[in-house]
């Protein structure tokens, strides 16, 4: 490792570490490799004042393996997460990219675990920030599965649970606003898919998870975990909101101030994260991102009986969040 790398871990939490000296887009393999190895121990690197832009996010990504989906696509640029469209307009509440990605990224969650292979890193790189609010909030499941009771870490042991965008987006959307989502995805898919490209089937994932490289235990959950089979549903949803309140708490959560140029590398297997709130319609926020393609011997959903199911308990949970009263 480079002697002029210096990795500070964050104060008053149970993860996370601040690493500067270092220049991400010259790095040698003995840097690189302490990096990595920081990476896993700590579950979130912050690396100020990078200056990663659209062109040098997916350069440094790729580093940790091949980028998935969203990450970087065509010509190698990073994603971008913003209130404004690519004209500079703000998103409306009727926009599909406000009703399925600005306003559900409040709630806590993990990058695409609705998907058959989740990714396993991400990336946020700072683009332009707002000048109150707009901070992105971390949590640590690993911790918080460390801090369950015997009881509790017994009961969950071998329960499992469906990962649905579209429930997770539905479920923490107004009535009104769902309203508007409902119209724009309809009742009826097509080629396994609802509009927006919502599927009709989803991943069913283990509520306790071992970590593929650490081997540690830590919850898995979030706002698009749902259905756990054998449980009614309204009792299942009931577990998973307590659980996930109850892990959200510190000393495992940071929510990071973020400056221009900032870029945070976080454990995809390891943390919830959710975006906090700011003025949408005065501000201008654009993060960055990037993600790497998980692993399909570790970071896609079961194969069994229940997992089968999967289209069957998505339109049983949507109809009963659907007839949630006003």
């Amino acid at each position: 490792m480079d002697e002029t790398m210096n990795i500070e871990p964050l104060p008053g939490t149970s993860f996370g570490a601040v690493v500067t000296g270092i220049n991400l887009k010259d790095l040698s393999d003995a840097t690189w490799e302490g990096v990595e190895t920081a990476f896993y121990e700590f579950g979130a690197l912050i690396f100020p004042g990078q200056g990663l832009d659209a062109e040098a996010l997916p350069v440094f990504a790729k580093r940790f393996g091949s980028l998935q989906g969203g990450g970087a696509k065509g010509a190698g640029r990073a994603a971008s997460i913003s209130n404004r469209r690519k004209d500079q307009t703000l998103l409306t509440e009727q926009d599909a990219t406000w009703l399925t990605l600005s306003y559900p990224t409040r709630y806590w969650h993990t990058d695409g675990t609705f998907n058959h292979v989740m990714p396993k890193v991400c990336f946020l790189s700072a683009a332009s920030v707002a000048e109150e609010g707009g901070q992105t909030a971390f949590a640590d499941m690993g911790a918080a599965y460390d801090a369950l009771d015997t009881l509790t870490k017994g009961r969950i042991a071998d329960l499992n649970a469906y990962h649905s965008n579209l429930v997770g987006t539905t479920r923490v959307h107004t009535r009104e606003n769902e309203t508007t989502l409902h119209a724009l995805v309809g009742d009826t898919p097509e080629d396994g898919a609802y509009g927006l490209g919502m599927r009709a089937e989803c991943p069913l994932r283990p509520l306790v998870r071992i970590h593929p490289v650490t081997g540690r235990r830590s919850l898995f959950l979030g706002r698009h975990s749902f259905g756990i089979p054998g449980i009614p549903l309204e009792e299942g949803d009931a577990l998973l909101r307590e659980l996930e309140t109850e892990a959200c708490r510190p000393p495992r959560v940071y929510e990071h101030e973020w400056q221009v140029g900032d870029l945070i590398v976080f454990d995809n297997r390891r943390l919830l994260h959710r975006a906090c709130l700011y003025d949408e319609q005065e501000e201008t926020r654009e993060l960055l991102n990037c993600r790497v393609a998980g692993d399909a011997e570790s970071d896609a959903g079961l194969d069994n009986e229940d997992a089968g199911r999967s289209e069957e308990m998505q339109n049983a949970e949507l109809a009963r969040l659907r007839a949630r009263p006003v």
